[in-house]
């Protein structure tokens, strides 16, 4: 009789366990697929063909970019900081003397990587022209990067 009933324990015990035992944990869920993200041109703006301009009293950055890239151009000269990066801190800062290179505008346009650099000097430069409380040239240098190729 012991061994039936240690034999009924073991099954009812076996049973139990299998019954109440931990529920096997839930499936996690797929984690979502990501969105593609559109390829950003990376690169650098191109020097080749670039010029040197000396500043003198009264220039800006804008004046230099008209005269050297022609009057509808002047909102470019995000261009010229950008190859100035050692010499030109803040674009409304330069200082008689100062020898800048003055990249090929058109060259710069036909490259994805310099346009896309370009693009995003112009709204760098727009946000902080809007916390100067300068919003007509942030506008339109917002309106130029967005007619920027991307």
């Amino acid at each position: 009789m012991k061994k039936v009933l240690f034999s009924l324990l073991v099954a009812l015990t076996s049973f139990v366990v299998i019954a109440c035992g931990t529920p096997a944990p839930a499936p996690t869920p797929a984690a979502p697929t990501p969105a593609p993200v559109a390829a950003v041109p990376k690169g650098d703006i191109i020097l080749d063909g670039a010029t040197n301009y000396i500043v003198v009293k009264g220039d800006t950055l804008a004046e230099i970019a008209a005269s050297k890239y022609g009057a509808g151009n002047r909102y470019f000269f995000p261009l010229i900081q950008l190859a100035n990066t050692a010499v030109v801190k803040n674009p409304d800062l330069i200082e008689v003397g100062d020898s800048l290179t003055i990249p090929n505008l058109q060259r710069n346009l036909g490259d994805a990587g310099a346009t896309a650099v370009i693009r995003n000097a112009m709204l760098a430069t727009a946000t902080q022209y809007e916390q100067q409380s300068k919003p007509k040239a942030a506008a339109i240098l917002k309106s130029l990067a967005a007619g920027l190729s991307k």
